[in-house]
């Protein structure tokens, strides 16, 4: 299912049931001990995915949720040189680096902190790979091939912003990736867009934000309405 933010009043209206829902279950002892919440944030290079996060984790935090952030690639060994090696590694190896760096992120961390009932925020996870392996010349069936068997995410929200908006953030980065110096921001938009229908169709509930002209606040406040929905099911 794929869902894209509301506007106007209702929209206001939702964010303020959302807080007192979020309020509600830090009342009840953050309700829920066996279940935790996995939300991904993925989306093109420069269109705010960790400012996004962070500023989600800081809301739930001071409304007395469990919060665990952790991004892609980790910070574990493997992680590591899957960044190191992203200018050595193309193509299948790179894809094949990242798939299994994805399934050690699963096993270690994301998994372990939802069995404690944590709310598990990831910056970048399976629609990543749809994007950026398919930019690096792979067809999206060999990319699937390797993600097949991930945990499907709560959430998964999907950022856009305009490309003149992308590539003018990029712009003012002192160090860009292999992805951003030499990939073309329309393709890599068009490719997490097509990414998020791909997933859809296989159960990912895909919920789409306007991260270059919706305010900051405004998508933190619509995230939260969203998390805030799941831990009241």
């Amino acid at each position: 299912m794929i869902r894209k933010e509301g506007k106007g009043e209702v929209r206001r209206l939702i964010s303020l049931f959302a807080i007192l829902k979020l309020k509600e279950v830090m009342m009840r002892g953050i309700g829920k001990k066996n279940k935790g919440v996995f939300v991904t944030f993925d989306g093109p290079n420069g269109s705010g995915k960790s400012t996004l996060l962070a500023s989600v984790a800081r809301q739930l935090t001071f409304r007395g949720l469990e919060v665990l952030c952790t991004k892609e690639p980790t910070l574990s060994p493997l992680g590591q040189f899957v960044r190191t090696g992203e200018e050595n590694y193309r193509g299948r190896i790179f894809a094949c680096l990242i798939a299994a760096d994805r399934y050690f992120h699963l096993e270690n961390e994301i998994l372990p902190a939802l069995r404690q009932g944590k709310v598990v925020l990831s910056d970048r996870y399976v629609e990543s790979s749809l994007a950026l392996q398919r930019l690096d010349g792979l067809d999206l069936d060999f990319i699937w091939a390797l993600n097949e068997q991930v945990y499907i995410p709560d959430l998964s929200i999907v950022l856009t912003a305009s490309v003149e908006v992308l590539e003018g953030r990029l712009s003012l980065r002192s160090r860009l990736s292999r992805f951003e110096r030499t990939k073309s921001r329309k393709n890599e938009l068009k490719y997490y867009l097509e990414a998020a229908e791909f997933l859809s169709a296989r159960g990912f509930n895909v919920f789409f934000l306007d991260n270059g002209i919706t305010s900051l606040d405004q998508n933190v406040e619509l995230t939260i309405q969203e998390i805030a929905i799941l831990l009241d099911l």
